[in-house]
């Protein structure tokens, strides 16, 4: 009876706490400081027939709409709602997404139904962080109305279609994740690298239907066309060269790298390193009134070379230490090498902000997985395991966004992933 009444308050305030979460969601879209009023003027223009990336029309909300028609294809049927009822849908969406986010990674990390693996460990405070942190990092997607959440469950619906022998079916997800945010193409060098050619053709169907086909009869020829141009113009062509002498020379580029809020291990370098002359001082004092020492300044080329080079190094290593023979025992291998990839994604790709760092939830439940089997890992693990979610949480402190917390968080991740992931290949040898 004591234990029925412990559950019924703890759904009671799960309840509560939802609620209040929903009106605050409500609130933000209407005061237009979180991400949904910007899909859904998006999808108004689909509804009408007006070029997406036309930044006028945004003059009213957050920011332009910067990614490829078919999600805003996907969004304008909330359009024939009011606005705060379309916000509605979208945050009991989120809920549903979140909750799917976790059941497929149980299931990958742990094997069918075994949810109680990730409360099994002996030591309460893993027990505690294996609930409380991916709470934590979804009330983040949800206050922002952000879609990294959903892009995080097609990647693991893509992992999950590959784990029960559907390659074809994983790659065309695969290439729906991508089409809505472009990191998870990464996941397509994993495919390449194990050889699963059925899931590689799976994606690029994926690209022809859902980047060409579904928005050219959605929008129609000339819309479609010229919202592409448009798209391409603003998003692919300033970041197409990196580096250069001056900041001036790639001016977008740097910008986006000196955010304090981006956590991208390039970023954070950018962020350390670069010479501060007169263009990097004004950008940093429209952003954040910290100063970083640093006692040899780079110039951009310079830091362009250390950051290629760092890059280089974790994506060699990644790709390194996974198992092309795949020879798995408990299925606990496969869990260690996909967060393995999971983290060099979020290390390798140039723009990661919080709400992105979703896909760190699988690397956590992985590890509470791995916890509970036993004799892989040790006290000091769980101790680095803790300091990198101390270091992900720090992030909310401004200071440490841009010190670069939550990099140093996915950083510390990968290295311990590696670790783990060479002592389970010593068992099973």
């Amino acid at each position: 009876m004591i234990r029925d009444k412990k559950i019924f308050y703890f759904i009671l305030l799960a309840v509560i706490f939802l609620i209040l979460l929903g009106v605050y969601h409500d609130m933000r879209t209407c005061w237009g400081s979180n991400d949904f009023d910007t899909y859904y003027f998006a999808g108004n223009l689909v509804r009408s027939g007006e070029n997406l990336y036309t930044h006028e029309v945004f003059r009213t909300t957050m920011g332009p709409y910067l990614y490829l028609p078919f999600f805003a294809l996907l969004i304008s049927p909330l359009t024939f709602l009011h606005i705060r009822f379309a916000s509605a849908i979208w945050y009991v969406f989120n809920i549903l997404v979140f909750a799917g986010t976790v059941y497929l990674s149980v299931e990958i990390a742990a094997g069918k139904g075994k949810f109680s693996q990730i409360f099994a460990t002996r030591p309460y405070l893993l027990r505690i962080v294996s609930v409380i942190f991916p709470v934590m990092v979804w009330v983040d997607n949800a206050c922002l109305a952000q879609v990294d959440i959903l892009v995080f469950f097609l990647l693991l619906l893509s992992l999950f279609a590959y784990e029960k022998k559907r390659p074809f079916l994983s790659g065309v997800v695969l290439a729906i994740a991508g089409v809505i945010k472009i990191y998870p193409f990464y996941f397509l060098l994993y495919f390449l690298a194990k050889r699963r050619f059925k899931a590689v053709i799976g994606f690029f169907a994926g690209i022809l239907l859902f980047i060409f086909i579904v928005p050219w009869v959605g929008l129609g020829q000339d819309n479609f066309m010229d919202s592409m141009k448009s798209w391409v113009a603003i998003r692919v062509m300033p970041y197409m060269e990196m580096g250069g002498q001056t900041v001036g020379d790639n001016f977008a580029h740097y910008e986006a790298q000196l955010k304090p809020k981006n956590q991208a291990l390039s970023a954070v370098v950018t962020r350390y390193s670069i010479r501060d002359d007169e263009d990097v001082s004004r950008m940093k004092k429209e952003d954040f009134e910290y100063e970083i020492y640093w006692p040899h300044p780079l110039r951009p080329v310079q830091v362009d070379i250390v950051v290629k080079t760092l890059l280089l190094i974790i994506f060699a290593v990644t790709f390194l230490n996974l198992d092309y023979g795949r020879r798995y025992r408990d299925g606990l291998y496969p869990s260690l090498e996909y967060s393995i990839v999971f983290l060099s994604m979020l290390l390798l790709f140039p723009m990661v902000k919080s709400h992105t760092l979703a896909a760190v939830i699988f690397p956590v439940i992985a590890f509470n997985c791995a916890q509970s089997k036993g004799g892989i890992i040790g006290r000091p693990m769980r101790i680095i395991f803790l300091l990198a979610i101390v270091l992900y949480v720090l992030q909310v402190v401004e200071y440490m966004s841009v010190l670069g917390t939550g990099c140093f968080a996915v950083l510390i991740l990968w290295l311990l992933f590696l670790k783990i992931i060479r002592k389970e290949r010593l068992l099973r040898a």
